[in-house]
């Protein structure tokens, strides 16, 4: 009887221990969204970064270029948007798109903002992400990827 105790609390702390681990990865997604990305609050560009790395490491590396760029990274962010887009995930040209124009690479940036645009034909995501970097990167000239 005592082993049978001892062996469900040990499951039950194992479960509560393993069901933290999303909790976290989405609470620093939940507070990058809301206060950089919506406040534009760039002392908590760090938690962007956190999740980017956790998000990359497994293998959504798409959705970790644009925690990349809202943490201020965008040579990590071309790296990751490159990985996914080599992977087939051709909305990623938008992350590069982005990425390569806050890098001043803009000739490398239309390019890919019309392989997005052609493929992905949803323009509206990008103009909202657009809105979103403009509070980030204000010295960066988005305009010329509209």
């Amino acid at each position: 009887m005592k082993k049978t105790c001892l062996l469900i609390l040990g499951i039950l702390a194992l479960q509560n221990s393993m069901a933290g681990c999303g909790c976290g990865k989405g609470k620093l997604m939940l507070q990058c969204d809301y206060y950089v990305a919506r406040l534009g609050d760039k002392s908590r560009q760090h938690l962007c970064e956190e999740y980017a790395k956790v998000v990359d490491i497994d293998g959504a590396s798409a959705q970790a270029a644009w925690y990349y760029l809202l943490a201020g990274k965008p040579g990590k962010a071309l790296a990751a948007a490159r990985r996914a887009y080599d992977q087939g995930q051709t909305y990623a040209a938008g992350y590069m798109a982005e990425a390569l124009l806050i890098l001043g690479r803009d000739r490398e940036a239309k390019r890919y903002r019309d392989i997005f645009v052609k493929r992905v034909k949803k323009r509206a995501y990008f103009d909202k992400e657009i809105e979103v970097l403009k509070k980030l990167y204000p010295r960066v000239g988005f305009s010329t990827l509209r």
